[in-house]
């Protein structure tokens, strides 16, 4: 593919004499002194055309991607030899010369090193990858890799890591390297998170770590706990712990959830517990709903709780539906169930019997 600025240029020249063509016969004398710049036209777009590789910049762009195209580049010798220390080795190439590497392929597309700069960036990315790791802290980082700037870095989150891990808790804590301060700020964390934890019974609490201050909070909180416990009737509940005013707003509590569980048909439901008029009317709303089911057709319906009446509008709303089905020959059909006039109005059904 010819760089865009070459083909602007040439396009322009040429162009340009192609144009004074157009002029008429005035223009013949100023033609044939431009006649070698016609040729030279000629040859220039010929050169570019065949001379020019069309897979340099597919190849790069096929490392920079990461595809496997960029295997082959990596065995492409390059243009001109690396720099060699005077030990014989092969110097790595640095930031400097890599920019001056790139600043060549912007500027002069036939010098390009395609192979060095594929092979550069693909160093890159396994030492970014190697300086996660680190950061990662997994087991893959060689920090013997790390540049001096990288390594200072790499111990100041280390250390960083390390403080929060002893602040939250973490077994991954090693106290030893902690600062005197930070491990007296450790230590203040360690306390307070106890106290959390022993408040609201949530975690490890080691009450031998409690002040007597903190011990009498502590104990406050759970008694607290216990009655909230108590009064929504968790398991936990301990009832030998609650004061007589305590245990009269439980009790109270409690039979307000009982008449509720047994209204709403959910939940565990005491009907001992429930007053003359609170049976009354856990009798009305358990007769209604069961009467919902019996009328959507549910499995929990009782059919005998039912009274006549209800009973025989429920009669006639299965006969009314049974018909239905049978005339449009949609849904559960029971043709036993008909009478001599509604079986006399179903249609004959089809026979489909092959001839």
């Amino acid at each position: 593919m010819v760089p865009f600025r070459v083909r602007f240029s040439v396009r322009f020249v040429c162009g340009g004499v192609y144009g004074f063509r157009k002029g008429g016969k005035n223009l013949q004398l100023l033609l044939r002194k431009f006649l070698w710049l016609n040729v030279a036209c000629f040859s220039v777009c010929s050169a570019l055309s065949f001379g020019q590789s069309p897979d340099a910049g597919d190849s790069l762009a096929a490392c920079n991607s990461g595809l496997q195209a960029c295997e082959a580049l990596r065995t492409v010798p390059p243009r001109l030899p690396p720099a060699a220390t005077p030990g014989g080795a092969q110097k790595t190439a640095g930031p400097a010369e890599l920019s001056d590497r790139l600043v060549v392929c912007t500027d002069d597309w036939e010098k390009c090193e395609f192979s060095l700069l594929a092979q550069a960036d693909l160093n890159g990315s396994e030492h970014q990858r190697n300086v996660s790791d680190c950061r990662n802290g997994s087991q893959a980082c060689d920090r013997s890799k790390l540049s001096p700037q990288e390594v200072i870095a790499l111990a100041i989150a280390d250390h960083k890591r390390n403080l929060s891990d002893c602040s939250d808790g973490f077994s991954s804590c090693e106290h030893s390297r902690l600062t005197v301060a930070e491990g007296r700020a450790v230590v203040a964390a360690e306390r307070e998170r106890n106290l959390s934890d022993c408040k609201d019974g949530l975690g490890p609490c080691d009450s031998v770590k409690l002040t007597a201050s903190e011990a009498n909070q502590v104990a406050a909180a759970q008694h607290l706990r216990n009655v909230s416990d108590c009064r929504d009737g968790v398991a936990s509940c301990e009832p030998s712990k609650l004061t007589r005013a305590e245990a009269s707003r439980v009790t109270s509590a409690q039979q307000q959830r009982n008449h509720s569980n047994c209204s709403d048909g959910w939940g565990d439901c005491d009907h001992s517990k429930l007053t003359a008029s609170q049976s009354r009317g856990v009798a009305l709303a358990e007769h209604q709903r069961n009467l919902s089911a019996c009328t959507d057709g549910l499995e929990t319906c009782d059919y005998s709780a039912l009274t006549a009446a209800e009973a025989g509008v429920l009669t006639k709303a299965e006969d009314q539906r049974n018909y239905a089905a049978c005339l449009k020959g949609s849904g559960y059909c029971d043709l036993s169930r008909l009478t001599p006039a509604e079986a006399a109005a179903i249609p004959p059904v089809p026979n489909h019997s092959p001839q």
